[in-house]
């Protein structure tokens, strides 16, 4: 018996399963003129296809046909088709306003209905524009999104978003940038759809020294070669103060040193800076610039102050020179050089000592000692010296045993006149003159004591060598 209780349950089974199975038939709808004025129609595609294992009938009808709009299948005979299983039909519904409708979106409903019991309904989507042309674009919302502080050293992005208010297809459309400054200056075509959006979007590159102030930047929307409408943006470029750019380049020749900055204003405004170039102490003692040398925590440096406009730039020159080092030392050499080659050969010193003294401490006898030394590299020969002994005084005639002997003492005008006489000067020979004066008088304060003399001959001609004049007080 449990067989033809499986039995049964399979009959259920397949019974209520071709009860829920139900092929339904497919419609499709396609626009072919749905934008129109009201003296025009409209029309679609309408695509039945019949799904089902046994014949239909479609019958085709608008409630709203003869309620201000015209709705009906072109041939008229297609408000009833009949179609076999897996057949396809296409027919043509017609929609024509009955009534002076303002413009606008309208949807139509036509209704599709088999006699197995399917139902479709299907929206027929109509833009109707008036009979007159009329100006839309005022209507289009644009919304502009761009930065109103504009830094000119960055690419710019200007984003516009449209959306079309009006049911009429915007096509052919041109946007315009209008500026003061040229790389603002743009234009795009653009189209857009009834009541659709779109996003226009524009790259700036700006001037890098754009001058900073306040802009205008007309967004121009223009149509069939008629401006039918103007955006306002205001913008404003930031000045840019940076540091200046220096670039130092150098130049070498012997013992010199040329250093040139080449100073520029990357900013858009004119600006005023201090150059500062990093210099040794010993190396500032040598370089000539028309900057100032200044001394910082840091160092010392050369300081320029120099002023800029946008874009401009700027020379600034140093120069370094270490051959007045040379110069100095050539100078040195040769002066003593010429020194060594016209000094006398023989030097003479003076000096004196009181060898006596009054009670009141006045001056009253005087021991002066002539050193004389040959420093050429030959002997000296007849070499003859003099010394004047002022007329206060007058020259005791006793030597001091080793002192050399005068060889005349003769009174003249301002005094009296010691002659000594030498037959050689060996070379590097010291020789060692001194004598003793009496004054006539005491002397008090300071008593003076002329140049001494020396005469010899260099090479036939008499040259001479004079010694110190020397004070000596009581």
């Amino acid at each position: 018996m449990r067989w033809k209780e499986f039995l049964l349950i399979g009959v259920l089974l397949m019974f209520f399963s071709s009860i829920l199975v139900i092929a339904e038939s497919e419609v499709v709808v396609t626009p072919i003129k749905n934008e129109i004025t009201t003296k025009e129609q409209a029309s679609f595609s309408l695509k039945i296809t019949n799904k089902e294992d046994e014949t239909q009938r479609y019958s085709l009808y608008s409630l709203q046909s003869g309620q201000g709009w015209n709705v009906d299948p072109s041939p008229l005979k297609d408000k009833i088709i009949e179609l076999k299983p897996g057949q396809s039909y296409t027919t043509k519904i017609i929609a024509a306003p009955l009534e002076d409708f303002a413009a606008g979106i309208y949807n139509i409903y036509v209704t599709i209905q088999s006699d197995l019991g399917e139902t479709y309904s299907k929206s027929l989507k109509i833009y109707l524009s008036p009979e007159g042309p009329v100006n839309y674009l005022p209507t289009i919302k644009v919304t502009v999104d761009m930065d109103e502080k504009i830094d000119p050293r960055d690419p710019i992005s200007i984003k516009l978003f449209l959306e079309n208010k009006n049911p009429l297809n915007l096509t052919g459309m041109k946007i315009k940038i209008q500026s003061d400054m040229p790389e603002f200056v743009k234009e795009v075509d653009v189209d857009i759809p009834p009541l659709e959006k779109k996003t226009v979007e524009f790259t700036v590159i700006p001037n890098e020294i754009q001058q900073p102030k306040e802009y205008t930047l007309f967004f121009v929307f223009e149509r069939a070669g008629e401006i039918v409408k103007v955006i306002e943006k205001n913008i404003e470029i930031i000045s840019l103060l940076p540091e200046f750019k220096v670039k130092v380049s150098q130049e070498r020749s012997f013992l010199k040193k040329f250093k040139t900055l080449v100073v520029s204003n990357e900013g858009n405004v004119r600006n005023t800076q201090f150059v500062k170039l990093p210099i040794s102490f010993w190396e500032s003692l040598f370089t000539t610039s028309s900057a100032n040398i200044k001394s910082e925590e840091t160092g010392r440096y050369l300081s320029w102050e120099v002023s800029l406009g946008p874009n401009e730039s700027t020379n600034l020159n140093t120069t370094t020179n270490y051959r007045i080092l040379l110069y100095l030392l050539i100078a040195a050499l040769f002066i003593i050089g010429f020194y060594l080659y016209v000094q006398s050969p023989i030097s003479i010193n003076k000096t004196a000592v009181t060898t006596k003294s009054a009670e009141s401490g006045a001056l009253s006898e005087i021991k002066i000692t002539l050193e004389l030394k040959n420093r050429s590299k030959k002997p000296i020969k007849d070499v003859m010296i003099t010394d004047l002994v002022p007329g206060i005084a007058d020259v005791e005639k006793s030597l001091e045993l080793g002192t050399l002997k005068p060889k005349e003492i003769k009174h003249a005008n301002t005094g009296t006149k010691v002659i000594w006489s030498l037959a050689e000067l060996d070379v590097g020979e010291h020789r060692l003159i001194t004598y003793k004066v009496k004054a006539k008088l005491n002397i008090l304060g300071t008593f003076s004591l002329p140049r001494a003399i020396v005469e010899f001959k260099k090479k036939g001609k008499t040259n001479k060598s004079y010694s110190n004049t020397f004070q000596i007080s009581s």
